[in-house]
């Protein structure tokens, strides 16, 4: 990152060629090496090079000025982006109004578009991002020199790489960019909030000891801080989801204690219905179904309460439970309920998919198997083919069962292709 980044984007953008742009100022060889790095410019260069760009004087004579308020406002959209999403768009468009002002040192401006660009990830308009990314922010900063660039450049440049690589599901490299991040965050409530994602990252990852480590050192950073009790029964969610992978259901049933009582309180009701789930999910591997299948029940009723509808998960975690309990008669009673509920905002597809393992057991007569199958067949025209992995298995399942290792053969083989 160098002043002959920004130099270059700028003639670039006016379609300028090095020689009309140097005309009347300078040499073109000399140019070429202002904007490789290789030389650093003199002012009077700048200067003229200011006028011929149109733009406001000292922007590019001010590239290696520190501006402590900038800075400051540049760390205040940084802990909104991470804490406050909904807030800093506030923030970018007090920026965007003092562009020249807040970011004419080419550092600031540097930050400025990785956190934009963070943001842009963080509210998933992932179009934008990429844009902004693709068109700016490989020209201004190289990341083999980022040792050397300032430490608010590093750390916008490593939380912005961090949403980036995780909206492209590259959850390893997310991890490293996160844990680059939190080492040069001070302020306590942000610290906590981006170990928490650490610890949730480590959850996808299945290294469950890690979850629980990141997410131990979370719940305490927002207990003493006291502050964003939402945070902290999230926190204690993710801790009692990490100890339930690993088998240990007395200590998640506390940590699902912890995080239920101020769900309740303060109307979590998003996160009441996953402890629900959970608590759920618990009960079923306990093999106390009937506690299972109050919160199950629970939390989907929860969700249509709220006018919401309730996690696909949820249902389908129901519907094996009634599976493993053998109620087959409830299950038939679900199925039609779902299929003739207009509020639910599922079409049949999605509610016979949820069903492939209850069908499969109890329904695996010409009707349903031929609705089950018009179901695959959608999502195999669509962009949701990972819905269909658990559902390859289930068959691959179902016919190895029925002595047909033909078929069973063929969807073991459509389950593992998904996963290439």
């Amino acid at each position: 990152m160098h002043i002959g980044n920004r130099i270059q984007i700028m003639r670039n953008n006016r379609n300028l060629t090095l020689k009309q742009t140097a005309d009347t100022i300078t040499s073109t060889s000399y140019l070429a090496k202002i904007e490789e790095g290789n030389y650093p410019p003199k002012p009077h260069v700048l200067q003229a090079l200011e006028r011929k760009f149109e733009i406001a004087q000292g922007f590019l004579t001010n590239y290696e000025h520190r501006d402590e308020d900038a800075e400051y406002i540049l760390r205040l959209l940084q802990s909104n982006i991470v804490l406050h999403p909904d807030k800093a768009k506030e923030v970018i468009d007090v920026i965007e109004e003092n562009y020249y002002e807040y970011l004419s040192p080419i550092n600031l401006e540097a930050t400025y578009l990785c956190l934009k660009c963070a943001y842009f990830y963080k509210i998933n308009d992932t179009k934008s991002a990429i844009d902004l990314y693709e068109t700016y922010l490989i020209h201004y900063i190289d990341e083999t020199e980022l040792r050397s660039y300032p430490k608010l450049v590093r750390e916008s440049f490593n939380y912005m790489m961090a949403l980036k690589t995780f909206s492209e599901n590259k959850i390893k490299d997310c991890t490293y960019y996160m844990e680059m991040f939190v080492d040069s965050v001070e302020q306590s409530p942000m610290k906590a909030a981006v170990i928490y994602n650490i610890a949730l990252l480590y959850g996808k990852l299945n290294l469950h000891s890690k979850a629980i480590q990141f997410g131990l050192k979370a719940k305490f950073m927002f207990e003493y801080t006291k502050k964003y009790e939402l945070l902290l029964c999230k926190t204690n969610n993710l801790l009692a989801a990490q100890h339930l992978e690993s088998g240990l259901y007395e200590e998640a049933l506390q940590y699902l204690n912890q995080a239920e009582l101020p769900a309740s309180r303060y109307g979590y009701t998003n996160l009441l219905s996953l402890i629900y789930h959970n608590k759920g999910l618990i009960y079923t591997d306990l093999e106390n179904y009937t506690e299972a299948k109050n919160f199950f029940q629970k939390a989907i009723n929860l969700e249509l309460t709220e006018g919401r509808n309730p996690l696909p998960v949820t249902y389908k975690s129901f519907i094996d439970l009634l599976v493993i309990s053998e109620e087959k008669e409830l299950g038939i009673e679900l199925y039609e309920s779902m299929i003739n509920n207009e509020k639910l905002h599922l079409d049949q597809h999605q509610i016979t998919i949820l069903f492939t393992n209850f069908i499969l057991k109890y329904l695996n007569e010409e009707k349903y198997m031929t609705e089950l199958h018009n179901a695959i067949e959608h999502y195999e025209n669509t962009q949701e083919k990972n819905i269909l992995y658990d559902v390859y298995h289930s068959l691959g399942d179902y016919y190895y069962q029925e002595s047909d290792y033909k078929q069973a053969s063929f969807y073991f083989k459509k389950a593992l292709k998904i996963k290439e």
